[in-house]
């Protein structure tokens, strides 16, 4: 009980570049907001970047919502071998109004190779950045994208057919 406890509060920054979809949904973002809590309000910065720095003291304590976003991480649902990514839950998942940007690792799109199954961050096999003004639409895409990754790669599994 009285032993010393490590407790992660994940200050470490997102692998996918989210400073584009944070500043677009509430006007500013992390990175930018370690920038001015580390180095303040700078006299010596150049004056040409004034309007490019957060002041640390001006920032709210609540954001405000100008959009709604969310970062989908793609999962592999089964470890096996991939025979292909399924083009048509791809071509979907791109379309929906919702999706900014989106990556599947290039790992995850050899025929022929072993892929994991997600167990964690280091084994996703993608991710999807969606924006939206509507919360519902986001909502509705994000469930889309869930459903759908369940077929977006198509694996044999050691001792089955494809799956």
């Amino acid at each position: 009980a009285g032993s010393p406890r490590l407790v992660e509060v994940n200050c470490r920054q997102h692998n996918t570049d989210f400073a584009p979809l944070t500043s677009a949904c509430v006007g500013y973002n992390a990175l930018d907001m370690l920038l001015a809590a580390y180095l303040g309000d700078a006299e010596e910065f150049p004056p040409d970047t004034e309007h490019k720095r957060l002041v640390w003291d001006d920032l709210p304590d609540l954001p405000v919502t100008r959009a709604y976003g969310a970062i989908v991480h793609l999962v592999s649902h089964v470890e096996g071998e991939l025979v292909e990514v399924n083009g048509e839950a791809l071509e979907e998942i791109r379309n929906l109004e919702s999706v900014l940007a989106m990556e599947v690792y290039p790992q995850f799109t050899r025929p022929g190779v072993r892929i994991p199954k997600t167990v964690d961050i280091r084994t996703d096999s993608g991710w999807c950045h969606l924006m939206n003004d509507d919360p519902e639409a986001l909502r509705e895409d994000y469930d889309r994208i869930v459903e759908l990754q369940k077929r977006l790669l198509v694996v044999k599994v050691e001792g089955e057919d494809e799956a």
